[in-house]
């Protein structure tokens, strides 16, 4: 909801407002927090006078004037000046429009609409801010017109800054590297800057574009629905003020305004709340209803077999075939083939490019695809659009498609080189050879795999300066028309795992493989850190080969199987070689994660425990209502002689009394009590017996797990008759 009263602008959500007064010389937030019944006295919140030392709240920072923090822009003008004087000339509560050629949240129609001048250059910025009431998120557009006769340059153009007073904050980053994704780090704000980014060129493995700000009792989350390279500032001041800029990084950004252009900003997210669970409730919410859209928004997700780690690049035919018959005896709806399958792709050193049927290894694409839909699987593949081998057709016949530096040898990474999509015709390439693809094998899935980062960033067209940013739009461009021309196939994003796991790649493709790694233990922390700000609907979780070919770690099938229903179920490992007792035990586990999947995928996510910052972690997901819910604990560590290992459940319905039960290693599931959910949630449920379910001497390094469902309990008729 958006009104107006005087010269304050209110925005509500279910349960937050967010007040805006817009005067010409000082546009201030005025109030970014838990919802107010009644906004009298809003005056009261006025910034102390005008000093400079007591400047408002402000919705941007510029340049030239008396303010000498990091600003959230920076326009450099023709005579090498950048002074800037911003002034409001319009506030409005208008109609919704959007930038062309960047993804964007949907849903909402109306938006408060700010626009400043600056008169001597007639540059005009535009701010608008969208409330999402049933999410409790607020997104954040910017943009800069050139009104003058002379082209600017912005050195930097943040989507959003959040101000807040106080300097009493925690800043909180997800961070790490391949293998390793989005661990959370929190560290208290001093004097200086706090910096989160990234330099890839995508939103990368070690720093997700997700931060927070918070302190007892309250807490931000700011996300970008950007896939590029991005920065997140935060400052604090003498005048007690902590600010929060985020956007563009500013590195290797020069972007040239010309005369009658406009330059858009990416999104931004705003999302408050109590706590930081607050915040993760409601930027999964706002995932699940305003960014992840068309016939996959709230669909459940199928279980799919992939042959990668089972095969990697050695099969043909006849194995794939194999592989996909045992998926489907048990239970499994969709077979993945990954890499392998075009050109002449025997191993990571050639072929990037020459998407055509490897036919010596296929059989042929379409009759393979044929004869996996005739066993009741649906067929995805697998593809790596954005790069290119030196050794392959593509490069022999375009060696101009590659990224490359003239006159300097290129970087090569995983033995390939990126391709250039800041080119419209190599853009047109990709389309058309992804769409080739598609149509051949009629693939109802496609895995999009990204596997290096940038380097050797050129191209003739291009100014040096825009490239970073101009290959993000370019991605952007075909994958519109991509997810336009199949609006019905289901496309996981993929970027060496988990490198770009961001709400820009989830407008197109609703599911991310959230990493290569896929060992129980180290999943448990991945995926706690990765909810954070996405939800376990877009979270690939697959149950791969004991010793795990990442961390060479052993686990049981089961532990494998209830740390995977963290998020989307697959299975990754070669089936022809389990026994006929873990096939059955497979079969097992996808007939319960059918019975379960909607509150697996799309209930309310709550992390448990301290994801091994303590003894023991774990999540559960609660229905809507909260019904019914699953959950998982884990204990990663048995110490000899401890005893009465405990957990506390999260988001259960206070006055709903509960079926519990738990599931057997074997599969089956024991009932052991009714409870309460207040009980549930506040008294420390014992794990006894977590540790006599896995044997240490079979395994390596185990992880020890217990998982339990939870139905509301209804007496049936004959228990109310013998009462």
């Amino acid at each position: 909801m958006l009104k107006i009263k005087g010269n304050y602008f209110i925005l509500e959500t279910e349960h937050v407002s967010m007040v805006v007064r817009a005067v010409e010389e000082r546009t201030e937030y005025l109030y970014f927090g838990e919802k107010f019944a009644d906004y009298s006295g809003l005056e009261l919140m006025h910034a102390e006078g005008n000093a400079p030392w007591n400047a408002p709240l402000s919705l941007f920072s510029q340049w030239g004037k008396t303010d000498f923090r990091e600003p959230s822009f920076l326009v450099r003008f023709a005579d090498g000046s950048c002074a800037c004087d911003f002034r409001l000339k319009s506030a409005k509560i208008v109609k919704r429009d959007f930038a062309d050629g960047l993804p964007r949240p949907y849903g909402e129609e109306k938006c408060l609409r700010l626009e400043f001048t600056d008169a001597p250059s007639k540059l005009k910025l535009t701010l608008t801010y969208t409330p999402y009431a049933d999410s409790d998120a607020f997104c954040v557009a910017a943009s800069l017109f050139n009104g003058g006769k002379k082209s600017v340059v912005l050195e930097n153009f943040a989507s959003a800054q959040l101000e807040v007073w106080g300097r009493d904050f925690d800043f909180t980053t997800f961070d790490g590297t391949w293998a390793c994704e989005r661990t959370k780090h929190k560290r208290a704000l001093a004097y200086g800057k706090f910096e989160n980014a990234s330099y890839t060129g995508s939103s990368s493995a070690f720093h997700n574009p997700f931060v927070m700000l918070s302190r007892e009792g309250e807490a931000y989350g700011v996300n970008l629905v950007y896939s590029g390279n991005h920065r997140e500032i935060a400052e604090t001041d003498d005048s007690g003020r902590t600010r929060l800029i985020a956007g563009i990084n500013p590195f290797c950004f020069n972007w040239e305004l010309g005369a009658g252009e406009t330059f858009y900003a990416p999104e931004a997210v705003l999302v408050y709340g109590k706590t930081e669970e607050d915040v993760s409730v409601r930027m999964h919410r706002f995932v699940n209803r305003h960014i992840v859209r068309g016939k996959w928004s709230k669909k459940e997700r199928p279980i799919l077999v992939n042959n990668w780690e089972g095969t990697y690049f050695d099969f043909n035919e006849k194995k794939i075939l194999d592989i996909a018959k045992k998926g489907a005896e048990v239970g499994a709806e969709l077979f993945v083939l990954d890499d392998g399958w075009f050109g002449k792709r025997d191993s990571d050193t050639c072929s990037l490019g020459d998407w055509f049927d490897y036919t010596e290894k296929t059989g042929g694409l379409d009759k393979l695809a044929d004869k996996i839909r005739a066993l009741g699987l649906s067929f995805g593949i697998w593809v790596e659009p954005e790069m290119i081998s030196e050794d392959s057709e593509l490069y022999r016949k375009h060696p101009d498609y590659a990224m490359k530096v003239p006159r300097r040898e290129p970087t090569r990474m995983r033995n390939q080189l990126m391709i250039n999509l800041a080119d419209p015709q190599v853009q047109g390439f990709v389309f058309r050879a992804v769409s080739k693809v598609i149509t051949q094998c009629r693939a109802a899935y496609v895995k999009w795999d990204y596997n290096r980062h940038m380097t050797d960033c050129f191209d003739k067209n291009t100014r040096g300066g825009e490239y970073y940013h101009r290959y993000i739009l370019g991605l952007y461009s075909v994958l519109q028309k991509l997810t336009e021309r199949f609006p019905n196939v289901l496309f996981e994003s993929c970027a060496s795992g988990g490198a770009r796991f961001d709400l820009g790649m989830l407008c197109y493709m609703p599911q991310t493989w959230t990493s290569d790694n896929t060992d129980a233990r180290d999943r448990i922390t991945i995926q706690s850190g990765t909810a954070y700000a996405y939800p376990q609907s877009t979270m690939g979780a697959h149950v791969s080969a004991s010793p795990n070919h990442q961390t060479g770690n052993s686990n049981p099938l089961e532990t494998r199987f209830r740390v995977a229903c963290g998020g989307l179920l697959g299975y990754e490992s070669d089936l022809t070689k389990c026994s006929g007792e873990e096939l059955s035990a497979i079969k097992n586990q996808i007939a319960f994660y059918k019975k379960h999947r909607a509150v697996i995928q799309y209930g309310q996510y709550y992390r448990l425990g301290d994801s091994f910052g303590g003894d023991w972690s774990g999540f559960i997901s609660v229905a809507e209502g909260g019904a019914k819910a699953v959950s998982v604990v884990a204990v990663p560590v048995k110490r000899t002689g401890a005893s009465n290992y405990r957990a506390r459940f999260k988001g259960l319905d206070a006055k709903t009394v509960y079926r519990v039960s738990l599931r057997e290693p074997s599969g089956i599931m024991k009932e052991i009590c009714v409870a309460g959910g207040d009980l549930l949630n506040k008294g420390g449920v014992n794990l006894d017996g977590i540790f006599s379910e896995t044997n240490p001497r079979e395994v390596s390094y185990p992880l020890y797990t217990r998982m339990f469902v939870f139905e509301k309990f209804v007496k049936d008729k004959a228990e109310k008759k013998a009462k």
